[in-house]
């Protein structure tokens, strides 16, 4: 497959899934008066409402497709017109799409085990990437399937989904390879071949397919030809070329005549900054440009065309969504509800979502933050609470705390019942990263782990926003391979926080990708005189011991 060729060979999506019932079937000898009636009938079913028709299905396969770090304001179909999203655009036009759908935190790992299992974070307890697992007593979409008779399989881009983290239990096939010496994400093309070698092999069976394509996040670097159509807008190019994959993936769907008889099912888990509110990336704030996605589900004759449901609503949705189109029951354990009555129009209002991100807290010795949009006002709590009226200020310009403290106190109220209601109901899986893990989540900009021996009172992260800004310089600077300079952010950081293990475990990252391993090493024997008990650290150091000889050379094909 070249999926980063200009020209495409297949027509785009847009013509090749006609909307049903589209043709003009009458004979063609007919009078003037006939033709103009034709014609009439044509105006008002191009001009027709999009319909609520909804048909069940429980012999439907369902393709779910996953999009890493995509804001919904980036793909054509919600009016964005500097990138190229045709076949995204193409199941939006003949499907539902959803106007505002949200993640319910900021991060990969948390969020698809939210879409799995149809619980918040607070419920599954998993808050961060790598440090949790998802306990196997949780019910996932996977299970639920597999029992039900069809045949699982997942392909997943990054390690955050590695299988080690949980939600490979009930594939019968999940793709991950992200093992030691590998690299800890694949492109949206290798993807698409490990997709496809399974799909060949498919033989008439009823299937759920996950796939994951992980290319919008950072470092944005997509392939010729995208790399220089979007020089100067290389995440639109990441878009565009993962785009171009996902409608490959559709024509081997389409190849084998089962798109009629396959929901599909498209879902960003989280969006991404671009300097607004001061970050760059995800995973530190609650804005909206990291927590609005895309959300997408099409299948031909059974949901109606060009419909778009404005209301709020959230990932934890996708799951019994999903299964209230194949006709199958609900299970107890899912806190989301069935989307249908919102796309035949029997609701309309907005449903309550409960955010977080503990990010801040494990990753810089920050407070987690989280809240509550309700009925268009979004609560965030932290050290300095935010309030924003969505409905007025989409932007979040104005924290409008202070001036509604009625409004404030309900959903303080609102947050703290979800918040009980919700905790307990998972057990707790979290888990200790090992050195090889942490530089794999490093390697997906992931960096910066704090540790339980950080001192002091709980910062706000909006008070560490120089901070923020010297993690994100050093972080680019890694990507783009600049050690020295990063190692000289990584310096400035450990002068600030020096009771803080990340700050050693940082600059000796730089220290050893530069090949000064001894001085990686005596770093870290400096950051274990200070904080004798860290974690990080010790495991840090044994690896370093394992790896490195401290005369200037790496050992085991590591540097």
């Amino acid at each position: 497959m070249q999926a980063s060729r200009p020209e495409h060979n297949r027509k785009d999506l847009k013509t090749e899934i006609a909307a049903p019932n589209s043709g003009n079937r009458l004979p063609l000898i007919l009078g003037l008066a006939a033709i103009a009636a034709i014609a009439l009938v044509l105006l008002f079913w191009e001009l027709r409402p999009s319909g609520t028709r909804v048909v069940g299905d429980n012999k439907l396969n369902v393709l779910f497709i996953t999009v890493d770090t995509t804001r919904a304001d980036r793909l054509g179909y919600y009016g964005y017109t500097k990138g190229r999203t045709p076949n995204l655009d193409s199941l939006a036009q003949n499907g539902v799409r959803f106007a505002n759908a949200y993640a319910p935190a900021s991060l990969t790992l948390p969020s698809h085990c939210s879409i799995m299992t149809g619980a918040y974070p607070l419920s599954h307890a998993v808050r961060n990437n790598g440090s949790y697992t998802l306990s196997p007593d949780k019910l996932t979409l996977a299970k639920f399937l597999a029992a039900k008779g069809l045949k699982t399989a997942a392909f997943v881009a990054s390690f955050s989904l590695d299988s080690r983290f949980g939600l490979g239990s009930g594939f019968d096939l999940y793709v991950d390879n992200f093992g030691e010496g590998s690299p800890a994400e694949r492109t949206a093309e290798e993807v698409y071949s490990v997709f496809s070698a399974w799909f060949d092999k498919l033989k008439d069976e009823r299937f759920f397919c996950w796939v994951h394509f992980f290319d919008p996040h950072l470092p944005y670097s997509p392939p010729p030809p995208y790399r220089g159509k979007f020089a100067d807008r290389l995440y639109d190019g990441e878009i565009a070329y993962m785009d171009f994959v996902i409608g490959e993936v559709i024509a081997e769907i389409k190849a084998r005549n089962l798109l009629g008889r396959t929901l599909v099912v498209v879902a960003g888990d989280h969006g991404e900054a671009f300097g607004e509110k001061r970050e760059a990336g995800h995973g530190v704030f609650l804005y909206e440009m990291a927590l609005k996605v895309p959300l997408i589900f099409y299948a031909e004759n059974r949901l109606p065309v060009k419909k778009v449901v404005p209301a709020r609503v959230r990932l934890i949705d996708v799951m019994p969504t999903i299964l209230n189109i194949l006709n199958l029951p609900m299970p107890e354990s899912v806190q989301g509800i069935s989307l249908v009555p919102y796309i035949q129009g029997k609701k309309k209002n907005d449903l309550d979502s409960y955010i977080e991100t503990y990010y801040p807290k494990e990753n810089y010795g920050w407070v987690p933050l989280l809240g509550l949009i309700s009925r268009g006002w979004k609560y965030i709590r932290a050290p300095k609470e935010e309030l924003y009226d969505l409905k007025t200020d989409p932007n979040e310009t104005k924290n409008i705390f202070l001036a509604e403290p009625k409004k404030v106190a309900d959903l303080k109220d609102s947050l703290d019942t979800l918040v009980k209601e919700s905790l307990g109901q998972g057990s707790p899986g979290q888990r200790t990263l090992t050195a090889e893990e942490r530089d794999k989540l490093r390697s997906l900009g992931y960096v910066g782990y704090s540790d339980k021996t950080a001192q002091g009172e709980i910062p706000d992260p909006k008070d560490k926003l120089d901070e923020l800004k010297m993690i994100q310089d050093a972080e680019k600077f890694e990507f783009e391979g600049n050690f020295q300079a990063a190692a000289e952010l990584n310096e400035k950081m450990l002068a600030r926080r020096p009771n803080v293990a990340s700050s050693y475990d940082n600059l000796s990252f730089d220290q050893a990708r530069m090949k000064k391993f001894d001085a990686a090493i005596q770093t870290l024997k400096r950051g274990l005189e200070k904080i004798p008990r860290s974690e990080i650290l010790l495991a840090r150091l044994g690896h370093a011991y394992l790896v490195y000889r401290t005369d200037g050379r790496s050992v085991g094909g590591h540097e």
